[in-house]
């Protein structure tokens, strides 16, 4: 097979050989992109000719000579979520009326649903901003060329444009940053002689243009408007005096991507109120204002969209150009929150054939400027497989009909970290102990710039997560500084010789719950302050909030034959905390319950719930939960957390669970398994209901305390399935009618549940109906009491906890110090 491809490939290269340069040049250039690129592989000669800088800028005209063309379709490019959990960003291909879309490639490390509203791709490149890094990445959607940028400035308003500079044939991103009352701009080059660094641009932003360039940052921000780049300058709108009533004459800021000079633009007559925007037709600078949205003349059809057109940038003369009556376009075109029109096909000769239109609703439209028809050309929901799963208005879809080579220039770090050597050596670092990561991030900058990429971290959680077996650590009271202050963390194989060890602990002087691990971190709760840690490294983050009690100023009624403790391990005081991930903002929260009252006899309560954003430091209050919760701990599955309610309060006396949505903050209520209501279980008898997360699932959990026995149901496809039986019988020191007893995992290979009590941890075997015991605090204490070791100064019978076992997973992840709250849009 080998043979014949080679004599293929000889025959196909003797035959080009024969025709003439320019008959073989013509050809080259009017094929694809991509199919150039393969042809590189051809020979020699051709990798030299198709990569030359003379057949990139002939590319490059035919490209946009064929842009043109009156019978050129629209080509669109789609940037959504890969999933529903928006972890990744895939860019595809739409060419309507063909069916379906083309996946382009997908960025790992991008937060799709958190991208902001794309504008027109400059000469082939497309950029795009993750509001949740925040980071900026540069976009050759037909070579599949990708480059992330440096970290500029962090702040928290600024907007970012890409332009063309003409004279030094390089592409340029400009953003412009609020700090304060004043206003900076920073220039980043690709391919530039600094190098990878931002630089402050050459001309300031004048004094005179500081309020209005203030406004328009804040505009862009608000309304998800990026800068229009056209005539060789980037554009941002100015909403007509909306902050600024003395510059109503201003329509939009201008820079120079050549010069880097600041300047304006006259509005039109018409103003720029809301549902404006700008865009680049047929090469000139426009203005589209949606009637809808309001007009000051009420004569005016408020179904229609106006476009303006820029005449002369020196007398600031607009004049209208075209307007498109929506009337007849039925709901598609009258009911979205926002209208963007992308740009425009037609020969460039005669006047513009179609005017290309998206919507919030995630659909685009034609409107034909000789029939005055418009059509919906693609909805993106129903014609290709691409899902939106939020409602948000950033609308990220562009025209793409011209193909370039034009080079994303790769930053230094990137070339580095794509090296066989930093290949390598990655590999080396994913299979080493999280503590030693990131001590060798002290080896060179080049070891620390690799561990801290959120691609790194992303393949060493993923990697650890391999093991699918449940990690044990044991939490003590920290006896360092800095966060070592606060608890110490040792893996469950090394305490039996570290308890022994009277200087190696200082025990816990208060009540601790451990969470379970959520995407890499656990969250240690105590009756005034919650600690998000990794123990795997030691990072710390503290939240303190007024309002929690180590003890609830009430007292629950006994439960007639035992019933379940108030006052067990896995309670604290009146709160009950969760611990869950935001999968759009990929970030930990923690969310609150707190009783404020409880009425057992009234069945009247006060319960407030608030939330705790872990990256930012944020603490959101007002949730308003659905039902009353009881005072077991929460499970977190997929972004959502659940708990389950206390019967004995509120107007339903039975069993529900309290699901929240963590990234719309949304509460709900589902039913428990059938079984548990319809058995007739008395609230005050001898059977407890709590949920639990097992095996991924949502599994709600009855602890009957009369049989000394858990039954556990899991929740699959909708459906509550009866999947484990655990007899307790045997196991006096796990006996429900003394203990609370929550599963925590079941191990993967052997299918044995490791169960808790919080003073004692062990795997129960289904098959023989024993638990092994992996932890006993009991015996800690004994150990201590027969070495004479005291904590604190005070007795050991009176240490009630010791040391608290905890599940932990394997990770590198952290969040960096913040001095600001990022909104996202």
């Amino acid at each position: 097979m080998g043979t014949n491809k080679r004599t293929k490939t000889e025959a196909l290269v003797s035959t080009w050989a024969e025709l003439p340069d320019e008959i073989m040049m013509e050809v080259l250039l009017r094929l694809p992109v991509k199919s150039t690129l393969r042809f590189r592989a051809v020979c020699r000669a051709w990798a030299a000719t198709l990569s030359s800088d003379e057949f990139h800028t002939l590319h490059m005209a035919r490209a946009e000579a064929a842009a043109g063309a009156a019978s050129a379709q629209p080509r669109l490019l789609v940037v959504a979520p890969t999933s529903a959990a928006c972890e990744a960003t895939a860019v595809y291909s739409c060419s309507p009326p063909e069916p379906g879309a083309s996946l382009l490639l997908t960025l790992g490390d991008l937060r799709g649903d958190f991208v902001d509203g794309i504008a027109a791709p400059c000469r082939g490149l497309v950029l795009l901003y993750d509001a949740v890094a925040p980071a900026y990445y540069v976009v050759n959607a037909a070579t599949r060329a990708v480059t992330r940028l440096p970290p500029g400035r962090d702040v928290v308003s600024s907007s970012a444009g890409l332009g063309y500079d003409a004279r030094t044939n390089k592409h340029k991103v400009t953003r412009l940053l609020r700090i304060g009352k004043d206003v900076t701009c920073e220039v980043y080059t690709l391919g530039g002689v600094h190098g990878d660094r931002w630089m402050l641009a050459a001309g300031r932003v004048p004094s005179s243009l500081c309020t209005t360039a203030q406004c328009v940052i804040l505009d862009a921000e608000s309304r998800n408007l990026p800068p229009v780049f056209s005539n060789g300058s980037l554009h941002w709108l100015l909403i007509d005096g909306r902050f600024s009533p003395k510059d109503k004459a201003v329509g939009a800021i201008t820079f120079s991507v050549t010069d880097e000079t600041f300047g304006w633009v006259q509005a039109p007559p018409c103003g720029t109120l809301l549902g404006v925007q700008l865009v680049e037709l047929d090469g000139c600078l426009c203005m589209v204002r949606d009637l809808r949205r309001g007009s000051l003349d009420h004569d005016v059809c408020n179904s229609a969209v106006e476009i303006w057109k820029l005449q002369d940038y020196t007398s600031g003369i607009w004049s209208p150009d075209t307007r498109v009556d929506l009337s007849h376009a039925g709901v598609n075109l009258l009911t979205p929150k926002a209208i963007r029109v992308l740009g425009a096909t037609g020969d460039g000769r005669s006047p513009v054939k179609k005017i290309v239109m998206a919507t919030s609703n995630h659909t685009v439209h034609a409107y034909d400027t000789m029939s005055k028809n418009v059509e919906t050309i693609l909805s993106v929901a129903h014609d290709t497989e691409i899902s939106y799963p939020s409602n948000r208005t950033a609308i990220r879809i562009c025209l793409f009909n011209k193909e370039t080579f034009a080079p994303v220039h790769k930053t230094q770090e990137e070339i580095s970290f794509s090296s066989p050597v930093a290949k390598a050596t990655r590999e080396i670092l994913l299979r080493l102990p999280p503590r030693s990561i990131v001590q060798f991030k002290r080896v060179c900058s080049q070891w620390r710039r690799l561990i801290e990429d959120t691609g790194f971290t992303h393949s060493y959680f993923a990697h650890k997560s391999l093991e699918n077996r449940a990690k044990i650590m044991i939490v003590g009271k920290g006896t360092g500084t800095g966060r070592r202050k606060f608890f110490r963390f040792a893996p469950l194989e090394n305490w039996r010789s570290d308890a022994a060890d009277k200087d190696a602990w200082a025990w816990l002087d208060s009540k601790v719950v451990c969470s379970k691990p959520c995407h890499g971190l656990n969250l240690i709760i105590t009756a005034g302050m919650d600690y998000l840690y990794n123990p795997c490294t030691g990072y710390c983050t503290t939240n303190a909030y007024p309002g929690s009690l180590p003890c609830p100023p009430w007292e629950t009624p006994t439960p007639i034959g035992g019933g379940i403790l108030q006052d067990h391990a896995f309670a604290i005081g009146n709160k009950n905390v969760g611990l869950g991930f935001n999968p759009f903002k990929q970030e930990h929260v923690s969310v609150i319950m707190l009783y404020q009252h409880k009425d057992f006899k009234s069945r009247q309560y006060h319960l407030t719930c608030s939330m705790w954003h872990c990256r930012t430091g944020f603490f959101q209050e007002g949730l308003v939960p659905l039902l009353p919760v009881n005072n077991m701990p929460p499970a977190y599955v997929d972004g959502m957390l659940f708990w389950m309610s206390d019967p004995m309060l509120g107007p339903i006396s039975e069993y529900a669970i309290l699901c929240f949505d963590i990234a719309t903050n949304e509460f709900d209520v589902a039913s428990c398994p059938p079984e548990i209501n319809t058995t007739n279980w008395s609230i005050h008898g001898t059977c407890n209901l709590f949920v639990a997360e097992l095996r991924g699932k949502l599994c709600v959990v009855l602890a009957d305390l009369k049989r000394d026995e858990l039954v556990i149901w899991e929740l699959e496809n909708g459906e509550w399935d009866e999947i484990y039986t655990v007899r307790l019988e045997a196991s006096p020191d796990y006996s429900l009618r003394s203990n609370v007893v929550v599963p925590l995992a079941v191990d993967p290979m052997d299918g044995s549940i490791l169960l808790s009590t919080g003073r004692k941890m062990g795997f129960y075997d289904p098959v023989k109906e024993t638990v092994g015991e992996l932890y006993d605090a009991d015996e800690i204490l004994g150990t201590y009491k027969m070495t004479g070791a005291y904590c604190q100064g005070a007795p050991l019978q009176e240490q009630a906890m010791p040391l608290v076992p905890m599940l932990y997973e394997g990770s590198i992840v952290s969040y960096p110090r913040m001095h600001k709250y990022k909104v996202l849009r």
